[in-house]
């Protein structure tokens, strides 16, 4: 649907969008039929004019027929299988194309040499030859170029390409024209067998150049563009990109004595068929094996075979042929002692080209720690990692939750090994590495350094996890703030305001009434009286609230010893409570206080409320900690799971970094509270 137009509704809006889906895979299957039914026919017209004029292998050969059937059927069976599996790029309709240019040079060329035996019309064998001569160019020479340009996804990598392809189609359309108004032919130069378009045309030496240099130039651009898409691409456009550079390395091992020399066995020009179908291949299952791992053998194994048959040469240069053998095992032993660095230098390079730098994993290791000591952006140390080891995609999942914290790469759904990342005994998360196509497991090498970094990314996985908690305790602490204040303003605004309110009203009233009406003025001051000893309490229990006067008045030991004294007084028939205490203890904080003393004041409630203790004891010591321990000879219900007040208990030690524990012990019932002291003060006695 084009930019702008809007979505269709209704029963006929939907079967629009079918149309437009269905038709498009149609047409394109059917365009694959078509070109297979002409390939077909061309290839058999080849075949059968052949065997018409007794055609020899040589002359098969040599008049490239046998190269041209080929490469059209590597191009067809390419092109088909992109045009049916990807009819939206347009890779495969140029690619059928350019096959069934092949067919056609290949067809018309036997089919001339027929003509040319059977004594055929002149202007027929000449109609021929143009034929023959034009067909390949649109392959090989024109579209096949274009075609790598537009290499992987069928699309210019930008705008700015649109030039180079223009350049390819007018170097292609120049090459065709100048070849079929030239004169030559496969089977002779005479003019009964050239181009029927021929003119005897000869294009001037600089101009030949000049569109020679533009052709060079052109292929160049070509490759530029191959490199940028895989400098520039994703995991699947590099692998794409391999499974041509892997055919193309094959193609050139396999002609290159053809291209350096001039000259070559003709029939080893069949490899270039190599080409359209790894671009096939890549295009539609380009996931089929590793293709790194095939790339960096082959690279390793032919550099090794070339640079083993230059040193060979290069030594029987050097020992004349009429040597002794001792000269001959004393230079093959010279050539294996010099073979050995060069192949172990040549499989480092190759190693680090496609497996990155796991072959040296300290290193390896230290680099990327550089990355955590410079920042703690745990996403871009995952990226460098997946860079360094060249691995397709590397995840860090934060434990106990198992979420996702950080991922690099694109998952592909594919095998992954896990390895875990502890801190101090605790598994604080999990590194999950991605393998490459091709293998099972984690290769040992790549293992080794990433179990070096796992520890540092253990440390800041923690401290970020951290940093996480104490930004949400921030958050918690300001908002418990604010719910006191509202609680103070409700309290305030609701119950002191309007009893104030009425005392004033009352007192106002009595004021009037004290001479004329004494009575009613002494019963009114009653009643101001009363709602301000109401107000009073009232004030008492919010301060109380926010902390205890006792311990302001008393300190703590002495809030804990008066609070058990009034337990005892309502409670003492039922349970026996005595506190265990120094005499002194050091200078604590307003916080620790409160904590202590809350946590104390809900430990013996819950003693009085939920159990059916008879003694229960009170224990404060303090030495590097504050502990305070609440223990009591009743039993737990059975089951029992812990409330709101061993809750806020809890919470109430961690909040100052200290931790409470509560539960049945093997006489009864246990609260123990520890918190921290801070910074040790001076003894002093208790206050009051």
């Amino acid at each position: 649907m084009p930019d702008g137009d809007a979505p269709p509704s209704g029963a006929s809006g939907v079967a629009d969008l079918h149309d437009a889906d269905v038709t498009g895979p149609r047409r394109a299957r059917w365009g694959v039929g078509g070109a297979l039914a002409a390939g077909t026919g061309l290839t058999l017209c080849a075949a059968a004019s052949a065997v018409a004029a007794r055609t020899t292998w040589p002359i098969f050969v040599q008049s490239y027929s046998l190269t041209n059937l080929t490469i059209g059927l590597g191009f067809l069976a390419s092109g088909g299988i992109v045009t049916w599996f990807r009819p939206r790029n347009v890779i495969g309709v140029l690619f059928l194309v350019s096959g069934l240019g092949h067919l056609t040079t290949a067809a018309a060329g036997m089919a001339q040499l027929y003509a040319i035996h059977s004594g055929a019309p002149t202007p027929l064998v000449r109609g021929l030859s143009a034929v023959y001569t034009a067909a390949w160019q649109v392959g090989i020479g024109w579209l096949f170029l274009l075609a790598l340009l537009l290499f992987p996804d069928g699309r210019l990598p930008s705008r700015r390409w649109r030039p180079v392809a223009w350049l390819i189609t007018v170097n292609g359309v120049y090459q065709l024209g100048t070849g079929v108004l030239s004169d030559g032919s496969p089977f002779g130069d005479g003019r009964d067998v050239s181009s029927i378009l021929s003119a005897g045309l000869v294009v001037p030496e600089f101009v030949d150049i000049g569109l020679a240099v533009a052709g060079a130039a052109t292929i160049l651009l070509v490759i530029a563009s191959l490199v940028l898409r895989y400098v520039r691409g994703d995991e699947g456009t590099r692998r794409r990109l391999l499974w041509l550079i892997l055919a193309v390395l094959a193609m050139l091992v396999l002609n290159g004595q053809r291209w350096i020399t001039g000259d070559g066995p003709i029939l080893f020009l069949l490899s270039f068929v190599l080409i359209p179908v790894a671009i096939g291949i890549a295009i539609v299952r380009y996931e089929l094996f590793d293709i790194r791992l095939a790339l960096s053998r082959t690279l390793l194994y032919g550099m090794i075979i070339a640079m083993y048959a230059g040193i060979v040469a290069g030594f029987s240069l050097l020992v004349p042929e009429g040597a002794l053998r001792g000269a001959s095992v004393a230079a093959a032993i010279v050539v294996a002692i010099g073979f050995t660095p060069l192949r172990l230098f040549l499989q480092r390079l190759v190693d680090r080209a496609f497996h990155g730098t796991r072959s040296d994993p300290a290193r390896t290791a230290w680099r990327i720690g550089q990355g955590l000591r410079d920042d703690d952006d745990l996403a871009g140390v995952l990226e460098r990692t997946g860079s360094a080891l060249r691995l397709p995609w590397l995840a860090l999942r934060r434990e106990p939750q198992g979420d996702r914290f950080a991922v690099t790469g694109t998952t592909d759904g594919g095998p992954a090994a896990e390895i875990e990342l502890g801190y101090r005994g605790d598994l604080v998360g999990t590194l999950v590495v991605g393998l490459r196509r091709g293998e099972s497991q984690l290769h040992e090498a790549d293992r080794r350094t990433l179990e070096l970094i796992a520890t540092p990314l253990a440390v800041a996985l923690h401290a970020i996890t951290l940093r996480e908690q104490v930004q949400l305790a921030r958050t918690a602490t300001v908002e418990a703030a604010v719910a006191e204040r509202a609680r103070l303003q409700r309290e305030l605004h609701d119950g002191l305001g309007p009893t104030l309110a009425s005392v004033t009203f009352r007192a106002d009233a009595a004021s009037n009434l004290v001479r004329s009406v004494p009575d009613e003025a002494v019963r009114l001051l009653g009643e101001v009286r009363a709602d301000l000893r109401a107000t009073l309490d009232h004030v008492r229990r919010v301060v109380y609230g926010l902390r205890p006067i006792e311990l302001d008045d008393l300190g703590l030991l002495g809030a804990i010893n008066q609070q058990v004294a009034a337990l005892r007084g309502d409670h003492g028939e039922r349970v026996a409570i005595d506190v265990q205490a120094p005499p002194r203890l050091p200078v604590l904080s307003a916080a620790v206080e409160l904590a202590a003393y809350r946590i104390t004041s809900e430990a013996l409630a819950n003693v009085l409320r939920h159990s059916d203790a008879t003694r229960c004891r009170v224990t404060v010591s303090c030495d590097r900690e504050l502990v305070v321990t609440v223990q009591d000879d009743g039993g737990p219900p059975d089951p029992w799971s812990p409330g709101l007040g061993l809750r806020s208990i809890s919470d109430r030690a961690e909040e100052l970094g200290g931790s409470a524990a509560a539960g049945p012990t093997a006489t009864g019932w246990e609260v123990v509270a520890r918190l921290p002291v801070g910074a040790a003060g001076n003894p002093v006695s208790p206050r009051g």
